[in-house]
Parts: structure tokens; sequence; C-alpha cells
């Protein structure tokens, strides 16, 4: 809590300065632990194996159970135990090589998600001890999904993919170099675009990739990876942005329907072309943004 405006304290301390920049520090530490930790397992080719990530942490035992929180780390005497939510009650035979069949996508992010939090404990014997973290709960949850999506996709598996796939020619990256990524990588889309994002991010070309999502019939921004010769015309939007704030004039017939198309759509006096591209029964589709006539090229 910040303290009263009258008490004479330094600015830095009630703005939250201070507090932030050791959060900040901590997340840092955080994202280049796992940013290399699968080269740490003898992983040299996507996807990571995370139950041999789980168990170079010490993950003794890992499950689903039925329960409230979405995953739970536990200590105990010689390492952790480590739970997701679901619907049914089994374990995980983590000491095997993790299979395509073992876990979706979703799943995949949350065992990563909790194995991000072995990073705050300490101790290579007996019961790991929590060390210093973030004071607010959300600031940790939100570097642990940081860092989730770094040991899902490494920086420099990306990059290699990027180079031997694209000829390390970043405007090739289109929605389906997205699409192929996230198969190959066994992550969801919006991680995928979230990775690209930070590991290419300075990108020149006129495209913008959308995930987009409907959250109680509304039609939502979940991630997104925007060029730089866009910005001049669309903003970056924010996550959970209803995607027709952000842009009014798109159709409202295209989020609507289901189904893939094109669509042109003008944009404070640019031509824009739109591709919408379904992503199965989840109902979530990307879109992509091009400018015609400035048209970025494709991956294929």
């Amino acid at each position: 809590m910040c303290p009263s405006q009258n008490a004479p304290v330094p600015a830095a301390i009630c703005s939250g300065t201070m507090a932030n920049d050791a959060t900040q520090y901590q997340a840092q530490r955080a994202y280049s632990w796992a940013d290399t930790v699968y080269s740490s397992v003898g992983c040299a080719a996507p996807p990571v194996d995370l139950f041999a990530v789980a168990r170079h942490r010490r993950i003794n035992r890992a499950g689903f159970r039925l329960m409230i929180q979405p995953g739970v780390l536990v200590p105990v005497e010689g390492g952790f135990e480590l739970f997701l939510r679901d619907l049914e009650s089994r374990d995980l035979d983590i000491e095997a090589e993790e299979l395509k069949s073992a876990l979706p996508p979703r799943q995949r992010f949350g065992l990563a998600h909790e194995i991000a939090h072995t990073f705050f404990y300490k101790g290579s014997k007996g019961k790991p001890a929590p060390t210093w973290g973030p004071k607010d709960s959300r600031e940790l949850e939100k570097i642990c999904d940081g860092a989730a999506g770094r040991i899902l996709v490494p920086s420099n598996l990306l990059q290699r993919e990027i180079k031997q796939e694209l000829q390390g020619n970043q405007e090739r990256i289109d929605s389906d170099f997205v699409r192929a990524m996230a198969a190959r990588f066994r992550t969801s889309p919006d991680v995928m675009i979230e990775r690209l994002r930070i590991v290419e991010s300075e990108n020149a070309f006129a495209r913008c990739i959308l995930l987009v999502r409907k959250n109680k019939g509304e039609a939502q921004v979940k991630a997104c990876y925007m060029g730089a010769t866009l910005l001049s015309t669309l903003r970056v939007p924010k996550i959970h942005d209803p995607l027709l704030n952000w842009f009014p004039e798109f159709p409202r017939d295209i989020v609507e329907r289901d189904g893939n198309g094109r669509w042109d759509v003008t944009r404070r006096g640019r031509q824009l072309e739109i591709e919408k591209i379904p992503l199965g029964r989840s109902g979530d589709f990307l879109l992509q943004v091009d400018d015609p006539n400035h048209r970025a090229p494709t991956s294929r």
C-alpha cells in the first residue's frame, strides 16, 4: 500500500518506483533462466520436453486434480509435487519422455508456468524454501506466465526456425508461419505470437497478425504482432481490447460469421486487406491485415 501523501517519504517509494525496479530485476533473471533451461536437459530442437525440464527442476510428481486453482506447486522433501486443474484426476509419468499425445497446448502452458515457479525457491537438499520474489502475487503470476512462454519457445530455437524456414527474413512472418511454429513447438497461437513479438520486435513489414477470442459474445484481441509501417494507420491494441473498438471500420459480419475469407477495408484513407483464419472448434481465429500496395512477402 502506498504511504499517505502527507507522510514525509521519498516520492520514489510512494510511486512504487523502487518496488517496480526490484520486480523488473526479478523478472529479467527469471526470463533469462527460462530462455535457456531447455539446454540443460539436452534439447536441441522443438518441442521442448517439459517432462525432462520438470525432472531437472526436481519435480518428482505431477498430475491433474479436480481443484479450484489452475495449478499448484507444492514443495516437499527432496523437491516438488505439481498439480494442474482437470476434471479427471490422474498422474503423469514424468520419468518418461514427453510424448506428443501427453498434453494439449493449454496444459503444456500450465505445466511450464508451474515449472517457472520453481525459480523462486532455493535449496539443493531437503524441502525447497521460497526466496524473495515480488510482493504482489499478481506480479509473480505475470512473471511466471512470461517465463512459461520462454520455456516453451526459447529464443534461440525460434530464431533458428526463422533462419531455416524463412531464410532469416522476418518480413515473411505471416499467419501460416504462426500456425506452423505453434504446431512445431506444441504451443498455442497466442503464445507463439507473443514470442515472435519479443524475439523479432524490430519488424518493419506492412502486416498485422492478431489472435481474436470470443469472450461472452464479444470478440477480443488476445495477441498481436504489428509491423512498424502500419503504426501510422493502426495503433497497437491492448490485450482484451474489443476488436470493433480497436478497428471500428472492421465489418461486424466478419466477426460473427463462421469460416474464413478475405475482405478489403479502408482505414484513414489507406486500403487494407484482411484475411480471417478460423482455429477450430474453440471459436478463436487469426486475422492477418496486409497493405496490398506494400505487401510483405509470405512464408510460402
